[in-house]
């Protein structure tokens, strides 16, 4: 599924409650070389879009977003375009 055919909502329209410090939203894997996942997480300045190779361990930084709302929404999108072309370095 592409990123087009997916509404993104914040956690707060889903749960009633802010996207938690330190937790992690997974935007999908690959399973060609190299294998790997995109995720954001929401730390407490910022929400990050990496890339976590599985074999060397390393979480490559792809983008960041302000901590709000809007910024999650925006770093969720991110991560999904970044997984549908296959984004692993910035």
């Amino acid at each position: 599924m592409k990123n087009t055919d997916v509404q993104i909502r914040s956690n707060r329209q889903n749960f009633g409650t802010d996207f938690p410090l330190g937790g992690e939203w997974d935007a999908g894997v690959t399973h060609n070389a190299p294998q790997g996942r995109w995720t954001v997480r929401r730390d407490p300045e910022h929400f990050v879009v990496f890339f976590h190779h599985f074999l060397s361990g390393e979480n490559i930084l792809l983008d960041t977003f302000e901590p709000t709302e809007e910024g999650e929404v925006a770093a969720k999108n991110a991560a999904l375009a970044a997984r549908d072309t296959g984004q692993r370095a910035p």
